[in-house]
C-alpha cells in the first residue's frame, strides 16, 4: 500500500523540495504497485496539487488527448516516464540503448538505474557473465549484485535519484521543458493517430484556438508554433504579454519561431511583440533594440506600412523618455502610412490593414497632442473617429480612441464625458482579455476620480494597479504613474506625508526605467507638496527640499523644450501653490476673446495642418494661417500709430505704412478705443506704461490672474487683488471663477468695440 505525506496545504509547512520527495516518492511507489488511479482518486488535494505544479505543460502539449476522466493520470505516467529518462547522463529519450558499460561500470548511471528499475520502469538488464540473478530477485538486489554493492548504497544511489527527479521537476530550464513539450506531442499524436503533417497541423491550429478561449498563454503560443502559424504566434505574444512577461518559455518559444523562414514583415511583427514582452519586463535597453531592429527590417524590405507600424511604436516608447522624439516618431509614422496609400481605392488588398495602422497612429497623435495640452488634438480625435466610422476598426484601436477622448475632455475640463470615455474604453479591454490595457485604464481612472474630487474610487483604483504589481508584471511607466496619481489623491486631501511617499515612489520607479518626462512630473509633485508642507508646518528642510525638486524638475523641462510646465515650475515656489497661469494639465486658451472671427479660421487651418494631409493642402492651410494674421495684425497697427504720435515719429513710416492701408482701414480705431476707454476708466491706478502692459497681456493670453497682474504692474498681491476688483466694479474686466481658479478677462462690447 502506497504511504501517503499528509495532504499537502496551500502553503506548505516544510520546504517546497522536501514536498516535492515525499509527493514524488508516494507517486513512483503507486505507478510500481498499479496503484496510480487510485492515489490520484484518494487524494484530491494532492491530485491538484500535482496538477497544479507538474501537469500543466503535460496537459497544454497534450490538448483533447488527455481530456477527460483519465487525462490526469494519463499525463502523469507521461511525465514520470520523460522525467526518470531525463535523468540519463547521455540526455538520449526513453530507457532503450543503455549501453552496458554503464550498467556495470560508471557510477553517473546508478541513480537513474536505480530509479528506473526500483520502480518498474524498465527491468533491470542481465549480465550472466557479471552477475546470474534468481528468477525472483527483486530489482534492488540484482542491482546490488551487478554493482557488487550492499542494501545501504544501494539505496543512497535511490535516494540521489529521487532527488534530482523532484529538483529535475521544480526547476526545469527553458531547455527542459522544451524537451517535455515534444516528447508529449509525439505522445499525443500516437494516442490520437495523427501519422501525416496537415493532420497534425490541424489538430495543433484547434488546440491554440482553444488554449486562446480559455486562455492558456503558453500552450496558445506552443500549438501555434507547432502549426507553423506566425502570424497568430505574434498576436498571442502581444495580446497575452503580460501573463507572458515571466515565463520564461515564451523566449525560448520566440527563438525557435525565428528560426523558421519567416517573411520579412513577419520577422519584423515579431520583433515588435518582443519590444512588447521587454515592455511589460521593464527591459527599456531591450525594448529599445527590438523596435530598432523592426525598424532596419522594415526598412530593408521597403515597407511602408510596416515601417508606419514600427515608427508609432518607436514614439510609444519615447513618449514617457523624450517627447519631442515622440512627435516625430508619430509623424514619421502617419507619412509612411500615407505612403502605403491610406487614400487609395479600399477595394486594393490590404487597405483594410493600412487603414487600421493610420488611425492608430492618429489617435497616438491625438494623445500626444493632449499631453502638450495642444487644442488640436481636438481635430486630429475627430479626424481618426471619421474614419473609425468609414471602415470597421478592431476593438482595441476604438478602446485607444475612447482613451485619448477621455483624455481630452479632462484636460477640456468634462469630467462627466471624460468618465464616460474611459469607462467605455475600460469594457472593451475587459471584454478583450487585455489585461494590460485594463491595468492602463485603472491608473487614468484614479486620475480622473481625484481630479473629480471623488478621492475613495481615485486610491480604490491606484491600489488595484499597485496591488497586481506586486505579482505581476506591469509596465513600470504604468506603476511609476499609479503612484504619481495617488500622491496627487494624497495632496488634494491635505495629506502632504502620503502624498510625498508616492511621489517618491513614482520618482523612484520613473528613474529605474529611464522615463524622462515622469521624472520631471515627479520632482515637480516632490517640490509641490514639499513647499505645501512648509507652508503649513514651517520646517526649513522642506523648503529645501522643494527647491532641489524644483531646480530637477527644470533641468527636465529645459531638456524637454515644453514650455507650459517650464513656465508653471519656475513660478511654482513664488505663487506658494496660487492660481498660475499657464497650469500644466488644462487645455491652453485660445485668442477668441480677442480676435473671434480671425482665430476661428486660423484654427481650422491649424487642425488641417494637424492631420497628415498632402502637401498641397498644407501649403493652402498656411497661406490662409497667414490671411488670418494679416488682419489681426491690423489691430495692432492701431497700437504702433499710438506709439509714432507719442514719440514724433511720423515721418519715419509713411511708407510702411501706406503698404499696409487696403487692408488695415476697417479695423484702425479698434485699439485706440480700448485704449481710451481705460485711460479714462483706470487712469487713478496705472499709468500709461503699466495699462499698455497689462493690455497686451490681456489681448495676448486673454485673461490674467492676481500673480500675473502683480508682476505686470509691480504691485504686491494683496495690492493686485484689490485693483483687480476695482476695475471689475468700473466694467473694464469680468471676473470668472472663484477661490483659486479666479481669472479676469477683458469686457465684452469694450475688447469688441
Amino acid at each position: 500500500m502506497t504511504i501517503l505525506p499528509s495532504a499537502p496545504p496551500a502553503g506548505p509547512r516544510q520546504p517546497p523540495g522536501a514536498l516535492a520527495e515525499a509527493v514524488l516518492a508516494a507517486a513512483l511507489a503507486a505507478r510500481r504497485e498499479g496503484t496510480l488511479a487510485e492515489l490520484l482518486h484518494r487524494r484530491p488535494r494532492l491530485t491538484r496539487w500535482i496538477a497544479r505544479r507538474l501537469l500543466q505543460p503535460v496537459l497544454d502539449s497534450g490538448g483533447d488527448a488527455l481530456r477527460g476522466a483519465q487525462g490526469e493520470l494519463l499525463a502523469l505516467q507521461w511525465l514520470l516516464d520523460w522525467a526518470v529518462a531525463q535523468l540519463r547522463p547521455d540526455r538520449q529519450p526513453g530507457f532503450d540503448g543503455i549501453p552496458r558499460e554503464a550498467w556495470l561500470e560508471r557510477t553517473s548511471w546508478r541513480p537513474m538505474l536505480a530509479v528506473m528499475c526500483h520502480h518498474a520502469f524498465a527491468p533491470v538488464c542481465g549480465f550472466p557473465d557479471r552477475y546470474r540473478a534468481r528468477a525472483d530477485e527483486s530489482p534492488a538486489d540484482h542491482l546490488c549484485g551487478l554493482w557488487s554493492v550492499g542494501p545501504s548504497t544501494y539505496y543512497r544511489y535511490l535516494d540521489k535519484g529521487r532527488r534530482q527527479l523532484a529538483e529535475l521537476l521544480l526547476a526545469p530550464t527553458s531547455e527542459r521543458v522544451l524537451s517535455l513539450r515534444d516528447a508529449m506531442q509525439h505522445q499525443a499524436w500516437g494516442r490520437l493517430r495523427l501519422e501525416d503533417a496537415a493532420a497534425r497541423r490541424d489538430w495543433h491550429r484547434a488546440q491554440a484556438r482553444r488554449a486562446l478561449v480559455e486562455p492558456a498563454p503558453a500552450a496558445a503560443l506552443w500549438h501555434l508554433l507547432q502549426a507553423g502559424d506566425a502570424d497568430g504566434f505574434v498576436q498571442a505574444l502581444q495580446r497575452f504579454r503580460v501573463e507572458l512577461g515571466r515565463d520564461a518559455l515564451a523566449d525560448a518559444l520566440i527563438e525557435r519561431l525565428a528560426a523558421l523562414p519567416l517573411s520579412e514583415r513577419q520577422r519584423a511583427e515579431l520583433c515588435l511583440a518582443q519590444a512588447a514582452l521587454a515592455r511589460v519586463r521593464g527591459q527599456d535597453e531591450r525594448e529599445r533594440q527590438a523596435c530598432e531592429q523592426a525598424q532596419r527590417i522594415a526598412s530593408a524590405a521597403d515597407d511602408r506600412l510596416m515601417l508606419g507600424i514600427v515608427c508609432g511604436t518607436l514614439g510609444k516608447f519615447f513618449e514617457p523618455r523624450d517627447g519631442e522624439r515622440a512627435f516625430a516618431c508619430y509623424q514619421d509614422s502617419a507619412e509612411f502610412l500615407h505612403q502605403a496609400g491610406v487614400g487609395a481605392d479600399p477595394s486594393q488588398p490590404g487597405h483594410h490593414a493600412l487603414l487600421q495602422a493610420y488611425v492608430s497612429t492618429l489617435v497616438r497623435l491625438a494623445w500626444l497632442y493632449v499631453l502638450r495640452n495642444d487644442p488640436r488634438s481636438k481635430a486630429v480625435l475627430e479626424r481618426a473617429e471619421t474614419l473609425r466610422e468609414h471602415g470597421g476598426q478592431p476593438d482595441e484601436t476604438i478602446a485607444q480612441l475612447e482613451q485619448a477622448w477621455g483624455e481630452y475632455w479632462r484636460r477640456a475640463g468634462d469630467l462627466r464625458a471624460a468618465l464616460e470615455r474611459k469607462h467605455r474604453a475600460l469594457n472593451i479591454y475587459e471584454r478583450l482579455g487585455d489585461g494590460q490595457a485594463v491595468v492602463k485604464t485603472w491608473c487614468n481612472l484614479s486620475l480622473l476620480y481625484g481630479d473629480a474630487q471623488d478621492y475613495p474610487r481615485a486610491i480604490e483604483y491606484s491600489q488595484r494597479v499597485l496591488v497586481l504589481a506586486e505579482r505581476s508584471a506591469i509596465e513600470p511607466e504604468t506603476v511609476a504613474s499609479t503612484h504619481l496619481n495617488l500622491g496627487g489623491t494624497y495632496f488634494w486631501q491635505q495629506r502632504y506625508d502620503d502624498a510625498i511617499e508616492q511621489y517618491a515612489a513614482g520618482l523612484a520607479r520613473a528613474e529605474a526605467a529611464g522615463l524622462r518626462v515622469l521624472v520631471g512630473r515627479a520632482h515637480y509633485n516632490l517640490a509641490e507638496a514639499h513647499y505645501k508642507r512648509f507652508q503649513a508646518l514651517e520646517r526649513p528642510e522642506d523648503e529645501r527640499r522643494g527647491d532641489t525638486h524644483t531646480a530637477a524638475a527644470l533641468a527636465v523641462w529645459e531638456r524637454e523644450g515644453d514650455p507650459a510646465p517650464l513656465e508653471a515650475t519656475r513660478s511654482l515656489k513664488t505663487e506658494i501653490l496660487g492660481t498660475r497661469e499657464g497650469h500644466v494639465d488644462r487645455l491652453l486658451p485660445g485668442e477668441w476673446a480677442v480676435h473671434p472671427a480671425e482665430m476661428a479660421e486660423i484654427d481650422r487651418e491649424r487642425a488641417r495642418l494637424a492631420l497628415p494631409l498632402a502637401p498641397a493642402e498644407h501649403v493652402l492651410a498656411r497661406l490662409a494661417i497667414a490671411r488670418g494674421y494679416a488682419a489681426i495684425a491690423a489691430q495692432e497697427r492701431e497700437a504702433a500709430l499710438a506709439l509714432i504720435e507719442r514719440h514724433g515719429l511720423g515721418g519715419r513710416f509713411g511708407a510702411e505704412l501706406e503698404a499696409l492701408r487696403s487692408t488695415y482701414d476697417r479695423a484702425l480705431t479698434r485699439e485706440q478705443r480700448l485704449a481710451a476707454k481705460w485711460r479714462d476708466g483706470a487712469g487713478d491706478l496705472l499709468d500709461d506704461a503699466r495699462r499698455a502692459a497689462l493690455l497686451a497681456r490681456l489681448l495676448t493670453a486673454g485673461a490674467v490672474g492676481k500673480s500675473a497682474y502683480a508682476e505686470l504692474c509691480g504691485v504686491g498681491l494683496a495690492t493686485a487683488s484689490k485693483h483687480l476688483g476695482l476695475l471689475a466694479q468700473r466694467g473694464l474686466l469680468v471676473q470668472q471663477g472663484r477661490g483659486p481658479s479666479t481669472r479676469y478677462v477683458l469686457e465684452g462690447p469694450a475688447a469688441g468695440a
